[in-house]
């Protein structure tokens, strides 16, 4: 026999069950310098070097080849991290490391806190044939609402119960068939997109409680009236989702 002869006493369960935990080391250590790629190293609220690294090394650097035509992104990249980081950001520390910083201005506007948003690429986001994946519902052929209230038309009413608009349209996610943002004709001439999970729909009016009627025209605008670029979808949704600390005079309405 095989077992007996070959091997002896060697036992092979203790190797299999060896192999499999040598195995198992490999792999949390591969996916957690995969994890790396991005985001390390570690940095003080100031931008230098944080002293607590992770315990595992960062990974070589990996060049990615992006879809659509988009070229190349390399991680980790020092040079890339500098490309995505926002810098002379309003806020000064209340203590030492850790301590929460405090806001110099409008955080609203700089945005900071609540407001932050990340410098994501400005550029629209593509579906899988290179087309624009937000676009008003008029624009994208036989689509319709075929469920709920259609809100277009209804007046907009804010946190502090003033009416500031009307829905002029919803913006879809093509692929997804889901309305994302409501364009509003705003009383000032101005349109301005906010997101559709911020809006409650009623059979009269649109109310976005989380801002009151001051602070809608200081929504970050878009370049184009028909594509929404990430960068924007970013400013727009941090904008909007403040206000829930920062508007001041919301009231409680129906």
């Amino acid at each position: 026999m095989v077992g007996v002869t070959f091997f002896g006493n060697f036992d092979l369960a203790s190797l299999a069950i060896w192999l499999f935990w040598g195995f198992f080391a490999v792999l949390i250590y591969y996916l957690q310098t995969e994890n790396m790629r991005e985001g390390f190293p570690f940095e003080n609220e100031d931008g230098t070097k944080a002293s607590n690294q992770a315990i595992f090394p960062l990974p070589k650097p990996k060049t990615f080849l992006l879809p659509l035509g988009k070229g190349t992104v390399t991680v980790p990249s020092a040079e890339n991290e500098a490309a995505h980081r926002r810098a002379d950001l309003a806020l000064v520390p209340s203590g030492s490391e850790g301590f929460p910083l405090i806001p110099t201005g409008n955080p609203m506007l700089d945005g900071v806190g609540p407001a932050s948003w990340a410098p994501r690429r400005d550029e629209p986001e593509l579906d899988a044939h290179g087309h624009a994946k937000l676009r008003p519902m008029a624009s994208v052929d036989g689509m319709a609402v075929s469920a709920g209230r259609d809100p277009r038309g209804l007046p907009v009413q804010a946190g502090d119960l003033e009416v500031v608009g009307r829905i002029k349209e919803m913006w879809v996610d093509v692929p997804e068939q889901l309305v994302r943002y409501l364009e509003i004709d705003l009383n000032n001439g101005t349109t301005r997109l906010v997101p559709m999970t911020m809006c409650k729909i009623w059979a009269d009016r649109v109310r976005i409680n989380a801002l009151t009627s001051d602070l809608f025209p200081a929504i970050p605008a878009t370049r184009a009236s028909d594509t929404v670029t990430k960068l924007e979808e970013e400013k727009i949704s941090a904008y909007v989702a403040s206000g829930w600390m920062y508007a001041k005079g919301r009231k409680r309405g129906f």
